[in-house]
């Protein structure tokens, strides 16, 4: 729904009071502005606001070139530039059917005549152009204030518009008619999580315990870290005399560069392999996850192999094709037999 992130601050005004996104007040003495486009910057980079945000809702009587009533998804995107040191900020929201509602774009960067940051943003709505500019309030913590005033389709309409980062990957947002008129709109984003998407549908989540040559066991864990966006694998082996040591570390994490689910093994022989998630596919309660990696091993030699792991409510078999040290074929003692291992309840 908020197509306004920001908007242009052509004069620098702390308000007595500025609504937040519970309704309640923050007062002049709480709020503070910027002193360098650094510290603004940085609020915002402290707070991992950079990126893609997603939401969706139905849309209020609020803005000018939008109709209440509709359904809609929306996707924000904030950007730093370090070249320029500006915040470059874009919005897209469309209906359920992708016809677009509202697209626009702005920036801001440091007026040195107002000693204080700018922002411009401009757009469509529904085909029909809007333009706006804001007045910075201040900040509180986590919270930013702005008054915008907008022009669309030959009204001119000013808005209180808040945000407060709940947590490192939520945030909360409240747009109101400043005159007080109408209910607030307040909606929830979160970061979006391209790769945790992905691999939830994995579910390897979850303890494995299998059975290993000469009556040792291992132990899988596989678990989420950095709020579902990175699968941890922790392998642990227990001899048969009870000695237990955990002996590799297995990533999974979304790399935007490439954009693909990345991985990581390390192991206690130093070794170091990268790869990456080739597909996930789905077939009833069956999930199969194909993944190719290379990376350095057994002093240094290079290793490259393709791991097909099988994934069901009760087993997870793992096998690997084309294993190979320094681009020749090797079969190692543990790659050319399956690994089964099974859920722990």
């Amino acid at each position: 729904m908020f197509k306004h992130l920001s908007s242009c601050t052509s004069i620098v005004v702390i308000a007595l009071i500025s609504l937040t996104g519970t309704g309640q007040v923050a007062s002049a003495q709480d709020m503070a502005m910027p002193k360098s486009m650094n510290e603004f910057v940085n609020w915002h980079l402290d707070r991992g606001a950079c990126g893609n945000w997603l939401e969706a809702g139905v849309t209020k009587d609020m803005w000018v070139g939008i109709p209440a009533g509709i359904s809609y998804t929306n996707t924000n995107n904030l950007r730093y530039d370090p070249a320029s040191d500006q915040l470059f900020h874009t919005h897209h929201m469309v209906t359920s059917n992708g016809d677009v509602l509202s697209t626009g774009s702005g920036l801001m960067y440091w007026n040195a005549d107002i000693n204080a940051p700018m922002s411009c943003s401009a757009g469509f709505d529904r085909g029909k152009p809007y333009t706006g500019i804001s007045v910075l309030k201040g900040m509180t913590d986590d919270t930013i204030y702005w008054e915008y005033t907008e022009k669309s389709q030959g009204k001119t309409t000013t808005y209180t518009n808040t945000i407060t980062y709940t947590t490192p990957t939520t945030r909360r947002q409240t747009v109101a008619v400043a005159d007080g008129r109408g209910e607030p709109w307040v909606t929830n984003l979160v970061r979006a999580n391209p790769g945790g998407d992905l691999l939830k549908q994995t579910r390897l989540a979850g303890t494995w315990r299998g059975d290993m040559p000469g009556g040792a066991t291992q132990v899988r864990e596989i678990s989420w870290l950095a709020d579902a966006h990175v699968l941890k694998q922790e392998r642990t082996v227990i001899q048969a005399d009870g000695s237990r040591s955990l002996t590799d570390l297995y990533l999974m994490y979304w790399d935007p560069v490439n954009d693909h689910i990345a991985t990581m093994y390390l192991d206690d022989h130093g070794t170091v392999i990268h790869g990456k998630i080739d597909s996930i596919t789905t077939d009833g309660d069956t999930v199969t996850i194909v993944s190719s990696h290379e990376g350095s091993r057994f002093g240094n030699l290079t290793m490259s192999t393709q791991m097909t792991q099988v994934v069901t409510d009760e087993t997870l078999t793992t096998t690997f094709q084309g294993m190979a040290l320094d681009g020749k074929r090797h079969g190692l003692s543990w790659s050319e037999d399956p690994n089964v291992s099974r859920r722990v309840n």
